[in-house]
């Protein structure tokens, strides 16, 4: 089979194309005709990488480039990588927050980055060793990484656990590929970890985190900065208290002010994680809420995350939803709602 997909890869560049349309095309052919299934990208980068190298090829930035997977991943020059942490005890006790055995509250197996993180047993290191590797392999540049640190509550993990976490993303980075290396690495101070990255092959460029808005104080945000966190993800679901209370959110739209005044004063970048249609609410107070956000400076985020209400086996609110308790939007209405949001929403707001 290997020596199959280099040949499509030489017949691909005799071929002359040069857009993706005619890359389907060719493996919708050269699948059909050896009777195999339809190449992917990945494999047939990873041949014309080792064509490259014996000399049996020469290089072709136009091809190579086709080969990548789902370029726009890395078209800004900076790659996402996506890190789960252990299970571990939230404040909350959200209604519509599902609780699966063995996951961090709010996620479930399955979802890729977490199905990832829990087959390797949430080990920092080993999801970023495997991202970079994936990344990689699919043409990728992994020079710089943006990372994004998902889970439960990060701020209610302990301290250490959040010290040692961040240390092994910092040095997975420093390191990869020679694995070999990453136990001197990690036996490093923090500090002197996160200084090594600054002239690593693969640079943190950002690091964000998920937490909640009653977490944040100033000690907080200072040990945040230690950790060399850019981006804070608040989950602030809703801005209407009746709504927070009736969905035991654990806090009011005051919390999620103050953590925004004081992330903003310290530099940081901000972003809300809104829910729409949650118990309480409806369609009209939904949409003003997403005005709300942007006409009153005490909000005003830089980054948006909307996701609209799930109900799902392992929360709460599922028996209120079987007992015909509580009613979802149907899909004419939730996408007429999204819309509508978008079309009111600023420009410089990415979501």
């Amino acid at each position: 089979m290997e020596n199959l997909i280099e040949q499509a890869v030489k017949n691909f560049i005799k071929s002359r194309s040069q857009n993706a349309e005619d890359l389907a095309r060719f493996k919708r052919e050269f699948s059909r005709q050896h009777k195999v299934k339809n190449l992917s990208n990945v494999s047939l980068l990873s041949a014309y990488h080792k064509l490259l190298k014996t000399g049996k090829i020469k290089d072709n930035p136009a091809i190579r480039k086709l080969f990548v997977k789902r370029p726009i991943r890395s078209l800004s020059g900076i790659v996402n990588i996506s890190v789960l942490t252990k299970p571990y005890k939230c404040p909350g006790a959200c209604l519509y927050c599902p609780q699966q055995s063995g996951m961090p509250k709010s996620y479930l197996k399955g979802e890729p980055a977490a199905q990832r993180a829990y087959d390797l047993k949430f080990d920092a290191a080993k999801q970023v060793f495997q991202r970079l590797e994936v990344l990689s392999q699919s043409g990728h540049a992994t020079d710089k990484i943006d990372l994004r640190i998902i889970g439960a509550t990060w701020s209610a993990y302990p301290k250490k656990y959040r010290q040692d976490f961040i240390k092994a993303c910092f040095a997975a980075c420093n390191v990869w590929p020679n694995k070999k290396a990453l136990n001197k690495m990690l036996a490093l101070p923090l500090e002197k970890v996160q200084t090594k990255n600054e002239k690593a092959k693969h640079k943190i460029i950002g690091i964000a985190i998920e937490t909640r808005p009653d977490c944040i104080n100033v000690k907080e945000i200072k040990f945040l900065r230690e950790l060399g966190v850019t981006k804070v993800e608040l989950g602030v679901q809703s801005i209407y208290d009746d709504v927070l209370e009736l969905n035991k959110r654990g806090h009011l739209s005051d919390k999620t002010i103050l953590a925004t005044k004081l992330l903003r004063d310290a530099g940081f970048k901000i972003a809300y994680q809104m829910m729409p249609n949650l118990p309480g609410s409806n369609f009209r107070k939904d949409l003003q809420m997403f005005e709300i956000l942007f006409n009153d400076s005490r909000f005003q985020p830089d980054f948006l995350k909307i996701y609209p209400l799930a109900v799902l086996k392992e929360a709460p609110l599922y028996k209120l939803w079987k007992n015909k308790k509580f009613k979802s939007y149907t899909l004419k209405e939730l996408s007429t709602l999204l819309a509508q949001i978008k079309y009111s929403l600023p420009y410089y707001v990415r979501v």
